[in-house]
């Protein structure tokens, strides 16, 4: 049983088909790569629509995990490419702004998988390939927030050095784990001057596990006893993750306890209150991933210090993908809409 929840990044699947693009270039992105000497190797991707013009830049902040950004997925006679960016993100900005997403860690543009899987059983559970892809071993050394902090940052400095930016805004949009790295961004990186955090967390993301087993108590899911011990558990892990914050040959959920401590450690509410540039937040009623609660006490606070620079957008009856958990169509704009609509607007 998994003690702390695992927040998966948004997985934005194509139709199963034949098509087989592997390259940054077939989805209209130009990859840049920069050594540093403190980061290692740091690859982000722009789009190429006017290239060579200067524009605002539009930075989207993935979610959790070492997937690469394309997957060349092999099964049993099919072959498939799903993408984890947000490709209506990036096909919305990429003639007005320069669309910008980096790649994590030791990961590559895209890479191989093999699932022993037929066309039907792969489209009724697409998500196996977040838990059959393995993540590199420089991925786990490395990943944490502050990595995903300073990475956006140099590529950042390296865009603006190199005159893509026309001196107006910098929007960064963070979906899932991508919504905890915003705030910290803003905070360290002046430039930027919209933030759009989603399905984030308000609160320390360590205390999401411990109300998932009070919430299963509530609705009787499991006995008060129940629920006790497993935050016991969990709080036992919690104390272990702290007292070995740089430990990358210790997991739990996932995840080295690197990347815990450190999400773990700066808490996006404490980075929020700091920040006075318009921040748009989007969260999900029916969300097990990034529960509404802390997001919820998040708002509070910003009503009770008087700031006024927050947008708080509630999905109603979401999940952690914004959509129904039935998969219900839904009707009016989308956030991506409601987002770019609220960065022109300010």
């Amino acid at each position: 049983m998994r003690i702390l929840i695992l927040l998966v990044g948004l997985l934005i699947l194509k139709n199963t088909t034949t098509a087989q693009s592997v390259t940054p270039g077939a989805y209209g992105l130009k990859e840049f790569s920069v050594h540093d000497k403190k980061l290692g190797l740091v690859q982000f991707y722009v789009d190429t629509v006017n290239i060579h013009r200067k524009a605002p830049l539009f930075i989207e902040v993935n979610g959790s995990g070492g997937l690469p950004l394309c997957l060349y997925v092999k099964g049993n006679k099919f072959v498939t490419t799903p993408t984890t960016f947000n490709q209506e993100l990036f096909s919305k900005t990429r003639d007005k702004y320069h669309y910008v997403i980096l790649g994590k860690p030791g990961t590559s543009f895209c890479d191989t998988l093999n699932l022993n899987v037929s066309v039907k059983e792969y489209q009724e559970n697409p998500s196996q390939v977040l838990f059959a892809h393995q993540p590199s071993e420089e991925y786990t050394r490395r990943l944490s927030l502050e990595w995903r902090v300073e990475a956006t940052r140099l590529a950042i400095n390296y865009l603006i050095s190199h005159g893509f930016w026309d001196k107006t805004k910098i929007a960064a949009f963070g979906y899932s784990e991508g919504g905890q790295v915003v705030p910290t961004l803003a905070v360290q990186e002046k430039r930027v001057t919209h933030i759009a955090p989603v399905v984030g967390s308000g609160l320390n993301q360590l205390y999401d596990g411990i109300m998932k087993w009070r919430i299963k108590a509530a609705k009787g899911e499991l006995s008060q006893q129940q629920a006790q011990d497993s935050v016991e558990v969990a709080f036992s892990r919690i104390a272990d993750i702290y007292k070995n914050p740089t430990a990358t040959d210790k997991e739990t959920g996932g995840h080295a306890y690197l990347r815990w401590a450190s999400f773990g450690t700066t808490v996006p509410f404490e980075q929020l209150r700091k920040l006075s540039i318009p921040i748009y937040m989007v969260a999900a009623s029916q969300d097990d991933s990034s529960p509404i609660y802390g997001l919820d006490y998040l708002r509070l606070e910003f009503l009770r210090l008087g700031k006024t620079n927050l947008v708080y957008d509630t999905c109603v009856g979401c999940n952690h993908y914004l959509s129904a958990p039935g998969g219900g169509n839904t009707t009016g704009p989308t956030y991506i809409d409601k987002i770019l609509r609220w960065v022109e607007g300010r």
